[in-house]
């Protein structure tokens, strides 16, 4: 056994002597009182905590956890107990392991998740030989494998939102160890694909290391006390744009105007104030800079892609900053790029540039969604002494229904290891060369077709559009009725709206906005057919099911005239009688004088009266469409009839009053 190994065994062994003195000085019985109290700060402290797991299930296991008790160690337990908190899937609240001594063991190596796999990207000298290596195995488990367990353990808001803290952890010995995804705490096999091709197994021997915050924030830290190498370290000097502020060190705001590219850029990787200059002083020297050279600059580009939040009351009078100048930033000028660290105040920043600005999004999917839990309480359990956050507040920036838990990007370009080692700006290359276009503008500006070819385009580059799609389902709805529809586009909002149900098929918004679609396109049997997918769903709306009875009234008295409208009615009548009456052949009968089917409209209104001689009001409407065709003696004949039937009929005796001074 050499010098290096004995003083690896002895650091572990005093790490294993501290465990054991900690086990023995917390009782089952302590245990089972943190459990308790951890779940009553839960319900005490957060805003929403059984909005994506019910409080039965949070509860179950707890009980599991507690009955488990005395078959698991210390480690065991605190890793049992971040898996239940991270099971609230919020990004913000989770039990932190700082000041946690026993797992300050660690392997010297730093992998990050990139879109095509694994990868080493910073170790000590020793094993600098792995740098770019595509890691293949860790321990027992393939490498997706084991980020996927680790994921388990780690607050996030989607599975979106790991790469943020689980691949940082994927080096810590105590927690494979006690995960089984290696066998022993002193050494990490890997296999792994090195750059020339070759696969290579090989064993990292770990160490004591006390664990910070700047593991997570600077991309170059190892989690070692010797030298370290990393992939930037020959590149320095050539870094582009995008990096050259983030590595070594990272920089909290800076922008740069790029004359020869008619661009301002500007990254933000800190919702902060900076002690070298106030984020407000930053703020008035950026856009003094923008309003010098306005002319001149083709795009404005914010980059929040290394962002994980901050201060976010600091944003509005920046983002007032863009709303003041949105004659000068219109759509297409304004651009903001997103990331997989994009998270938390940086969320926030989106949200709000995107409600009140015509920015458009590029990028990776982010970490953050537009809505999310935060503004954390920090307590320690009293036996165990475990760190907890706690969000209190709820944030919402995106529409009330998108509760994806992530943000993807109007156009979606996954961060890929190939390009990252390049040192290329693959994302701020699409924006200058006008790649970087929002689906809803192509299907907007450019038509069907087009539309079309640009959704399969992304699809063959970026995987399934399940995955990177950016709108939820209401946002396509809203967009179709709201803004297609309104601008005479029917094929498009027809387009999107079909889409809608094959990204969304068991969502009944999807299917009722598209059979409102089909009906104003005059496609009234696929309206039928979208109604009966909306009720196999839900059939208990009551709008939608007047409009689906409307139009098989339409759809009958269009193929067989009036005796199939008779027909129909009374066979409808009898199946719901509680939904068919005189007001649904009145409804009926002004949908088609809406229409401008005035002929149709007296028709259904006459058979209305004769199936309902006492009915008031059919007579009302019935005389309003004589009115409508110009036959004023059968207009007054039936007010007359309807204010004999209902004398406080005030609109009968107004247009009485107004046909008898003609």
């Amino acid at each position: 056994m050499n010098n290096r190994t004995i003083v690896a065994f002895l650091m572990l062994m005093t790490i294993c002597l501290c465990v054991s003195v900690n086990v023995a000085a917390q009782s089952v019985a302590e245990w089972r009182q943190d459990i308790g109290i951890l779940t009553g700060k839960i319900e005490q402290y957060h805003p929403l905590p059984w909005a994506k797991i019910s409080r039965g299930a949070f509860v179950g296991r707890a009980e599991e956890i507690k009955a488990s008790l005395p078959n698991w160690n210390r480690e065991r337990i605190i890793l049992e107990l971040m898996k239940l908190v991270a099971s609230l899937r919020d990004g913000h609240t989770g039990i932190l392991l700082n000041n946690q001594n026993s797992f300050n063991l660690w392997f010297p190596v730093r992998f990050e998740k990139f879109h095509d796999g694994l990868f080493i990207t910073a170790a000590d000298t020793k094993n600098s030989g792995l740098l770019g290596a595509k890691v293949l195995h860790i321990g027992n488990l393939d490498a997706g494998s084991a980020y996927s367990q680790i994921g388990k353990i780690f607050a996030s808001d989607s599975d979106h939102g790991l790469a943020r803290s689980a691949t940082n952890y994927l080096s810590n010995a105590v927690i494979l160890k006690t995960l089984g995804i290696i066998d022993s705490q002193r050494l990490l096999p890997l296999e792994v694909l090195l750059s020339d091709g070759t696969k290579r197994e090989i064993s990292a021997e770990s160490a004591a290391w006390r664990m910070g915050f700047n593991l997570s924030y600077f991309k170059t830290t190892v989690p070692t006390n010797n030298g370290t190498k990393t992939i930037f370290d020959d590149k320095l000097d050539s870094l582009p744009l995008y990096l050259s502020k983030v590595i070594p060190s990272r920089v909290p705001y800076w922008f740069e105007y790029v004359p020869d590219d008619k661009l301002i850029y500007f990254q933000y990787n800190n919702v902060t104030n900076w002690n070298k200059e106030p984020f407000s002083d930053f703020t008035k020297r950026l856009f003094k800079t923008y309003d010098e050279h306005v002319s001149e600059i083709d795009k404005f580009v914010i980059d929040v892609r290394f962002n994980s939040g901050g201060n976010g009351y600091l944003l509005p009078p920046f983002v007032r900053e863009f709303v003041l100048r949105r004659d000068s930033l219109p759509r297409g000028k304004l651009y903001i790029i997103t990331g997989r660290d994009t998270f938390s105040a940086a969320s926030n920043f989106i949200g709000r540039m995107l409600k009140n600005t015509t920015a458009i999004t590029v990028g990776d999917i982010a970490a953050g969604p537009l809505n999310w839990c935060s503004d954390t309480v920090r307590f320690d359990l009293p036996n165990s002494h475990l760190m907890v956050n706690v969000s209190t507040m709820f944030w919402q920036e995106g529409h009330a229904t998108d509760s994806r838990g992530y943000y993807p990007p109007d156009y979606y370009m996954p961060t890929t290891f190939k390009d990252y080692l390049s040192f290329s700006g693959p994302v701020l290359e699409a924006i200058k060369n006008n790649e970087a276009v929002s689906l809803k503008d192509v299907l907007f500006n450019e038509g069907v077709e087009k539309f079309r070819a640009e959704l399969q385009r992304r699809e063959r580059r970026c995987g399934p559009k399940e995955v990177w799609f950016p709108y939820t389902s209401f946002d396509l709805a809203l967009y179709a009725l709201l803004t297609l529809a309104p601008a005479g586009k029917m094929d498009e909002a027809s387009e999107i709206s079909r889409l809608n149900t094959v990204l969304y098929p068991e969502d009944m918004r999807a299917w009722y906005f598209l059979a409102e679609i089909n009906e104003q396109r005059g496609e009234l049997k696929e309206a039928l057919e979208s109604y009966e997918k909306l009720f196999s769903i839900e059939p208990h709306i009551p709008e939608a099911r007047s409009s689906y009875h409307n139009l098989m009234l339409l759809i009958t008295f269009n193929d067989q005239g009036r005796g199939g409208l008779v027909d129909l009615y009374k066979e409808l009548k009898k199946k719901h009688p509680d939904e068919i009456n005189e007001g649904t052949l009145n409804t009926f009968g002004y949908q088609l004088l809406r229409g401008k089917k005035i002929q149709e409209a007296i028709e259904v209104f006459k058979l209305n009266v004769d199936l309902h001689p006492d009915y008031a009001n059919g007579y009302d409407s019935l005389a309003e469409a004589y009115l409508n065709a110009g036959e004023n003696e059968l207009a007054v004949k039936n007010y007359k009839k309807s204010l004999e039937l209902d004398p406080g009929n005030n609109n009968a005796k107004e247009m009485l009053k107004r046909l008898q001074q003609k």
